[in-house]
């Protein structure tokens, strides 16, 4: 059995920590911020461990982390396994400071992707596998700095692994960590472009923006935002999106029946339908403008799709336009510090090509 290092301590690293160890896997958590969660990391490191409610099993319990720190070197060390269950912000200085302390044979999966497995390769010269998830397995939330509440359960996680041949490999291992893990996309580009946050974090905030405000913390995004008009921007953003798919290669899928398949156990289901149900379970939020759904997913996800397309010779004018209507809107300049291909390798975008891409992500 892998000894697995979690490297952040929010609402993804706990929940997913909890469940591996509930599973029997040694678990270390590692955390890199400083701000973020503060209160409660405190909590759980003089308790040694934290309480979890899980609402997809009725279960309670309380686990122990084989080592909870900020010491990177130890928490590297004990792994044969390395989640960074950051926000893929944090992506590049995560690699810089896991670098000095990876070894050969390791596997480093990024939950989400959106390519970042590029970033650390640039910064780790190691014989290393990369994974990436394009969403987590379970959703949920740390509740009053007293615990962790898990909400909703994937039936279905897709993840990708870099180089290909290491594919069945590294999913048999995740397959046995997470029930829900027994599917393969193509590639991390592919597992990139079906992270829903990308779209519908963006969407939904962008055109709620002013009932955001006025709600003063009354606004629970999936059960409000998504009109039928809101539907229609999301339909003609995935007919964009697929077209990038195809230029490199990959399958087209719809968002709503991607999300259909990841969240429903009977695939019979309406798509909608399944969507507007998944509303129905979702948390309030978000609560200000200010918030992941823009500052993260506007130049790591919309960004980084801009760019697959721009080399590709493929419209993304849908993408470009939310970018830069989100940067206007918290009059912040999210675009420029996007998420790129010529940033990631180290190459004028225009020197790029399809071909060089599929080539180093295969």
């Amino acid at each position: 059995m892998k000894k697995v290092t979690i490297i952040g301590c929010g609402n993804a690293g706990l929940i997913h920590a909890s469940k591996l160890i509930e599973k029997g896997y040694e678990v270390s958590l590692l955390k890199t911020s400083s701000s973020s969660n503060a209160s409660f990391y405190n909590t759980i490191v003089a308790e040694q461990g934290y309480q979890v409610k899980d609402t997809t099993t009725n279960k309670v319990f309380f686990v122990r982390p084989h080592l909870i720190t900020r010491d990177v070197k130890t928490a590297v060390d004990f792994a044969d396994v390395i989640i960074v269950m950051t926000t893929t912000l944090q992506h590049e200085s995560v690699a810089r400071l896991i670098a000095p302390y990876v070894r050969d044979g390791q596997i480093i999966a990024l939950c989400p992707g959106y390519m970042g497995s590029l970033l650390f390769r640039k910064y780790i010269n190691k014989d290393v596998t990369y994974c990436e998830w394009e969403t987590t397995a379970y959703n949920g939330r740390i509740m009053d700095d007293s615990y962790v509440k898990i909400t909703f359960y994937n039936p279905r996680n897709a993840i990708s692994v870099m180089p290909n041949s290491r594919s069945r490999e590294v999913l048999d291992i995740f397959s046995k960590m997470f029930d829900n893990t027994h599917y393969l996309r193509k590639n991390i580009l592919e597992s990139a472009i079906h992270n829903p946050n990308m779209m519908v974090h963006t969407i939904g905030m962008l055109f709620s923006a002013s009932r955001i405000e006025y709600s003063k913390g009354e606004f629970w995004m999936y059960r409000e935002a998504f009109t039928d008009s809101v539907v229609n921007v999301i339909n003609n953003f995935d007919k964009q999106k697929n077209a990038v798919l195809e230029a490199y290669g990959c399958e087209p899928l719809n968002y709503f029946d991607a999300a259909k398949w990841r969240n429903e156990k009977s695939e019979t289901i309406d798509a909608m339908e399944s969507f507007r149900r998944f509303a129905d379970s979702s948390n309030k939020g978000p609560m200000h403008l200010n918030h992941r759904y823009l500052l993260e997913d506007v130049p790591m996800g919309l960004c980084l799709f801009s760019s697959l397309g721009r080399i590709a010779g493929v419209d993304t004018s849908i993408a470009d336009s939310i970018a830069t209507l989100a940067s206007a809107l918290l009059d912040k300049d999210l675009v420029s510090s996007g998420r790129t291909l010529d940033k990631m390798l180290d190459r004028a975008e225009r020197e790029i090509t399809v071909k060089d891409i599929m080539d180093i992500i295969s």
